[in-house]
């Protein structure tokens, strides 16, 4: 099965291109049965099996915030018709999730019920966006996981944010319910509904497409190359420097320009090794991080999604995971020597990719180890292809991508970059690291890509 990176929009969208075009002579999907007329009860995913236990004690539940930053005379009617039309499309957006008879389950309504408010808010509400979704809890037993905020910031200027529990929703998700809202708003506005193309599944026939995958013999050589993948890894050390409570998720997110320069330098390294930027950027975090800590074993929680099926290119729901990438940089590895290592590492990572972690995690020694080794993680994105702004009519309607004040993980670093420069982007916790220790990360992690161009024969680390 094949994979892409998470956030790496640009390369998955040329990806299900291909998978499109190869399976459009393959066998589909298999559907479910749907009663006319009444409740539908389906099971959840394995991935949505695996969320559910920590929801209850998490500090920190996992949404998925954006929407558009709208200019113009936004008409709240027709976006509330829109909506309601995007939930009575995706079974994913009116659903609730209940234990039936044991087993966790998809409680699919005969009619939507979509939450939409519309609050007045400050002209500066935009800051605290991603903070004020996350202290608004769902009601995963009565649903849906997902709601519709219009925040009215002055005269002809609104905020319409989207939020989606990660039980129902990845990145790509809400890539697709802000364009299909977009495009069903402008239908109900002007009267002429548009008719978006018949959708060929529903994410409850994925789920159990996917579970008899996983339970069959695909799964089992799966999770077989994770034991041995992770056998004798431990959890990277982290640089901190200080020691608050690490379950204290109050953190910040830095952004930190590419230089044009060295932008220019890194592309040249990604030409010289044949790769992406993704894997330069995941070379030299993990050398860096060895560098800190005196370790030479590190792992780094990659996210990745798989939606390589055509069916579910288009449709609501969480198709992500996540994976261990694990660099070896004993001995006398060149700088060189460490990018076509990850380089090679990923490809076969990637390509065991779609067995969620807690499935692998039950087989292992140390369950909890899976979990301690997902604390430091490494994303990278295509920047340009996260939306451009829309004219609607008289409305102008621009994506907007909001940040919050606590962060999921002790440290996170992301590189997004379009064809003409890039940032790098750390979010961290502030009880286990200062601002000046995540600058002087940040002046390493850009003196090492210096390095990495300019110096390939030198060794990794000393």
């Amino acid at each position: 099965m094949a994979v892409t990176l998470k956030d790496d929009f640009a390369e998955r969208a040329r990806l299900e291109a291909r998978l499109l075009a190869r399976r459009r002579g393959g066998a589909a999907l298999p559907l479910l049965d749907r009663p006319a007329g009444a409740e539908w009860h389906f099971a959840a995913s394995l991935g949505q099996e695996g969320m559910w236990p920590s929801l209850a004690t998490t500090a920190r539940q996992p949404l998925i915030v954006g929407g558009l930053r709208v200019s113009g005379p936004l008409d709240t009617g027709a976006l509330r018709e829109a909506w309601q039309a995007l939930a009575e499309r995706h079974e994913t957006l009116r659903s609730a999730y209940r234990r039936v008879d044991g087993a966790l389950t998809q409680v699919v309504p005969v009619r939507a019920r979509p939450v939409m408010d519309v609050a007045l808010a400050d002209p500066a509400a935009a800051a605290s966006v991603a903070d004020d979704e996350l202290a608004r809890p769902f009601d995963f037993g009565r649903g849906p996981l997902a709601r519709l905020r219009v925040l009215r910031r002055a005269s002809g200027e609104h905020l319409v944010v989207v939020c989606l529990h990660h039980l129902v929703g990845d990145a790509r998700a809400l890539e697709v319910v802000t364009t299909e809202l977009t495009a069903l708003y402008a239908g109900a506005v002007t009267g002429s509904p548009v008719q978006l193309p018949e959708l060929p599944a529903q994410y409850a026939d994925f789920a159990a497409w996917h579970r008899s995958r996983v339970e069959g013999e695909h799964g089992g050589r799966t999770v077989a190359y994770w034991l041995d993948r992770l056998a004798g890894a431990e959890p990277a050390a982290l640089p901190c420097d200080r020691s608050q409570d690490p379950s204290d998720i109050a953190g910040h997110t830095r952004s930190f320009p590419l230089p044009p320069e060295l932008f220019a330098r890194l592309r040249e390294v990604a030409a010289r090794h044949r790769t992406t930027f993704y894997v330069v950027g995941l070379a030299a975090f993990q050398i860096l991080l060895a560098r800190w800590s005196g370790e030479r074993d590190i792992c780094v929680r990659a996210p990745v999604s798989y939606r390589d099926r055509s069916e579910v290119h288009g449709l609501v729901g969480d198709f992500s995971n996540d994976v261990v990438v694990r660099a070896d940089l004993s001995g006398h590895v060149t700088l060189a020597e460490a990018v076509e290592q990850v380089r090679a590492s990923t490809a076969d990572d990637f390509a065991h990719h779609d067995v969620p972690p807690h499935v692998v995690a039950s087989r292992m020694a140390d369950p909890t180890l899976l979990e301690r080794l997902f604390h430091v993680q490494f994303t990278a994105e295509r920047e340009h292809d996260l939306g451009a702004a829309r004219q609607l009519g008289p409305i102008r309607a621009e994506p907007f991508s909001p940040t919050a004040e606590s962060v999921a993980r002790p440290l996170s670093v992301r590189l997004r970059h379009d064809d003409h420069g890039g940032r790098v982007i750390v979010a961290y916790r502030s009880g286990l690291f200062s601002d000046e220790r995540v600058r002087a990360l940040q002046r390493d992690y850009f003196a090492l890509f210096e390095e990495i161009a300019a110096h390939p024969g030198q060794p990794a680390v000393s």
